[in-house]
Formats: structure tokens, sequence, C-alpha cells
């Protein structure tokens, strides 16, 4: 069984590979890198819009912390998968520190923050975020930053991060509230 996966895992990522060589630099990098950064602006608009959304883009934002730094440091450590430029036959298109590949840190954040604004019942927004957050992955395989399960498996931290986010929700609202006195007494919310 892990065979055929890894078999279709090689076979996906190569395909996407030899079309992602044909693209610019720029493009490349911009999909798979530099939009990632507008997802901080993202929340910041969000948390400011009004104040009804301050609290969701909040839960959007610890679910990404969750999703990213904790649940995927831990898996990436424990199962230590090498990137698909680290074990041949790919071209490396942008340059990627040779860190574990499983899972990608940056599909569970985005999944995390798109699946968590869903929950919140932010529906129009968090189909936005789910076609930006498939676009970075799609652009993180054919860049051979990632193979494809290592999305899936960042798309799977993200769901679970975020629903664990949702499903604590009652008790970190005393959580959520002490940080929005803390900001409006120094004039940040």
């Amino acid at each position: 069984m892990i065979d055929k996966i890894n078999f279709i895992d090689k076979s996906v990522l190569l395909k996407l590979n030899e079309w992602s060589v044909h693209l610019s630099l720029f493009v490349n990098k911009f999909f798979a890198e530099y939009l990632t950064y507008s997802i901080p602006i993202i929340l910041l608009v969000v948390f400011y819009w009004e104040q009804k959304a301050k609290k969701p883009a909040m839960r959007a934002f610890f679910s990404a912390m969750l999703a990213w730094p904790i649940l995927g440091n831990i898996l990436g450590h424990l199962i230590n998968r090498p990137r698909p430029f680290d074990a041949g036959g790919v071209k490396e298109i942008i340059f990627h520190r040779p860190t574990y590949s499983f899972p990608s840190d940056h599909a569970a954040a985005l999944f995390a923050i798109a699946f968590s604004f869903w929950l919140s019942g932010y529906k129009k927004l968090s189909i936005s975020l789910f076609i930006m957050a498939t676009a970075i992955s799609f652009f993180r395989i054919s860049t051979a930053i990632h193979w494809p399960t290592d999305i899936i498996g960042g798309i799977i931290v993200g769901l679970f991060a975020a629903w664990l986010i949702d499903l604590f929700d009652r008790p970190l609202d005393i959580f959520y509230n002490l940080i929005l006195k803390i900001l409006r007494v120094i004039r940040l919310a």
C-alpha cells in the first residue's frame, strides 16, 4: 500500500514539476511563497473590519498556531520525511532549506485558517481562503517543496486544529476576552 502511495506521489509531483519548470521564477515564487504573506494581512483586516469579527479572527489565528508550530512540528519531527528535491529526480525551482516535508506547514496553517472561518460562519471568506490555500499548496508541490501527500497531511492537520479550537471555544472565550481587554487598553482594538 505504501509503495503504491509513494508511486502516485512521485508521479503527480513529476508531472507538476515538469509543468512548473516552464513558468517564470516570479510566478512560481509568488504562488509558492509570497502569496502566503497576505494571510496575516487578511487576518488583521478581518480583525479590524468590525467588532463581531475580532473573535473569529483570533480563533483562526490560534487554529493556525496550533496547526503549524505545534501539531505540524511534532508530526514533522516524528516522521522526518525528506523533501522531494532531496529525493532526486525533480528540479528544485525555488530554494528551500532541507527540513522535514510531512506535513506541509503552509497547508496546515492555511487550511486551519480557512476551516476556522468556515466554522465561525464566514463562508464567503473561507471559500476565498480555501482557493488561496489550494493555489499555494499546488505550487508548493509543483516547485518540489512538498509531496502531494504532505499537502493532504497538512489539510488534515489544519482541519483538526480548527476543529479543536472550535471545540474548546467556550473555555477559550475567557482567553479571547482577556486579549481583547489588553488590546483595548493599549488602543489596538
